[in-house]
């Protein structure tokens, strides 16, 4: 499963931003003028031939449990966050896809992705998980050595297979609630719990305090424009299909991250993993 630890957590202002960015997608500059009508479900990917960071509309079934209190100023930072994406974020994702092959941008992903390892074995000790906290820090030694700073990823070959945590997730894992849904400006969807992950991240990330401000910036455009670009075809899916832009991301949102805590699914079509249960 690909590490979300995203960079910095300076990194993760604008990371966030971007994983999430169907927020801003969902809001074109023209569909704030022009009401149209969103586009049949026929000519659309089913759910289950759809990958698994892919959203599944509320319209189709898609589950959303989160609790949206402040629904009203969230919808106005979504909105505000929209035009940001909409006149700079997704022209410099689709500019860095049309220049940059496939293959190097898997690279420079795998590497971003390597950055995170540090936060992800710091958050599997605080779960007590001392064998996915070996895992994940030997996954950092093999890739920023022999797979050239993370750019291979030579450690799922030799079988330390990737994981994720964050301090949202260890929160959770201490019986911490979501809180209230919030759309924070250029952070995008999160909730109260996250949110507070966010900070907690950024303060144990090495990044945060080996790196001066400059360069820890550079790497947060960087990463960001990688993780937009990824995204890119599922917002353009549901921008097309939605009913509601707002509730739709709001159901992505939450449907990626009930899959993140519960360990991931192989069907999309689940938000959580069939026969899961706590410890």
């Amino acid at each position: 499963m690909k590490s979300r630890g995203l960079s910095g957590r300076l990194a993760v202002a604008l990371v966030t931003l971007l994983l999430a960015i169907p927020v801003v997608q969902g809001c074109t500059v023209l569909e704030r003028f022009i009401d149209d009508e969103p586009a049949s479900l026929d000519d659309a990917p089913s759910v289950e031939s759809r990958g698994a960071d892919w959203p599944v509309l509320p319209r189709e079934g898609g589950e959303d449990g989160y609790d949206d209190p402040f629904e009203e100023v969230n919808r106005v930072f979504f909105y505000v966050n929209g035009v940001f994406d909409f006149l700079l974020f997704e022209p410099v994702a689709r500019f860095y896809r049309g220049f940059m092959p496939s293959d190097a941008r898997q690279a420079v992903s795998r590497a971003f992705t390597n950055m995170a390892e540090p936060t992800v074995t710091a958050n599997h000790l605080l779960q007590l998980n001392p064998d996915r906290a070996a895992t994940s820090f030997g996954r950092f030694l093999l890739n920023s050595t022999v797979g050239a700073a993370g750019l291979f990823d030579v450690a799922t070959d030799l079988g330390l297979e990737a994981d994720d945590a964050d301090f949202g997730q260890t929160l959770h894992h201490y019986g911490v609630d979501d809180g209230p849904y919030l759309v924070l400006p250029v952070f995008g969807p999160t909730t109260a719990r996250d949110a507070v992950g966010f900070g907690v991240d950024g303060a144990i990330d090495p990044r945060s305090y080996l790196l001066a401000l400059t360069p820890r910036a550079a790497l947060a455009a960087g990463e960001g424009v990688v993780r937009r670009e990824e995204v890119i075809d599922p917002v353009e899916f549901l921008v097309k299909h939605a009913l509601d832009h707002y509730d739709a991301v709001r159901a992505w949102n939450y449907q990626e991250r009930q899959r993140e805590l519960t360990g991931g699914c192989t069907e999309p079509k689940y938000v959580t993993c069939p026969g899961y249960s706590p410890e």
